[in-house]
Order: structure tokens, then sequence, then C-alpha cells
């Protein structure tokens, strides 16, 4: 069983959205050329949700957990007490976000192998 720890942007504090943009955007049936739209079995979220915060969880927690994983989510990234520095030196796998990344310097890397 691993540990992953996935790091994402807090919640909104005003709540989501009630709409968005992408509303009125067409309803698209197929590609040009008749290749199919992918058609999985099955989402983990809520459609128009923000998986990017802690509380959409990029959609994965049942997914991780039912392979028998651990799956850690928090937006507390930085400092010594922070949540990241709390699991990092058991965690198997860091999830982080480009725009809002948690930084994994040489100092973090080499908790991680003490």
């Amino acid at each position: 069983m691993a540990k992953v720890v996935c790091v994402l942007y807090d919640d909104p504090v005003d709540g989501y959205p009630t709409s968005y943009a992408r509303d009125d955007l067409p309803k698209i049936g197929a590609y040009p050329g008749g290749q199919t739209l992918p058609t999985p079995k099955a989402i983990d979220f809520q459609p128009g949700s923000l998986l990017g915060s802690v509380s959409g969880e990029l959609g994965l927690r049942k997914y991780i957990e039912s392979l028998g994983h651990e799956f850690l989510v928090t937006s507390s990234k930085d400092g010594p007490d922070s949540e990241l520095e709390k699991h990092l030196a058991d965690a198997e796998v860091v999830i982080s976000q480009p725009f809002w990344p948690a930084y994994l310097t040489a100092e973090r890397i080499a908790k991680r192998r003490s």
C-alpha cells in the first residue's frame, strides 16, 4: 500500500460559481471524420465541480483507495508545520499543481530518503 499526497488549491471561500462560461458551449456528438467521443463507464466527480481544489480531489479518491492506497489531500504546503511536511517522509507519490506548486526542494527530497 502506498501513501499518495495531493496538494491542491483551497476551496473557494465564497463557494463555487452558480454558472460557468462553458455552460453555453454546444454539445459534441462525434468528432469530424466519425471518430467517437470517449465513453467512460463512470466518473468519480460531479460535473461542473472544481476538481483542482481540495474538495474536488482531482476525482481520484475512490480510484486510489479502491487499489488499497492511502490518499491525503491538502492545501497546506508551505512551512515546517504544513501537512505536506508532516506526510512527506512516508509518501510514495506527491501530486502538485503547476500554477500553485508544492516545491519538492533538495531538502524535502533528502527528508524522504532519510
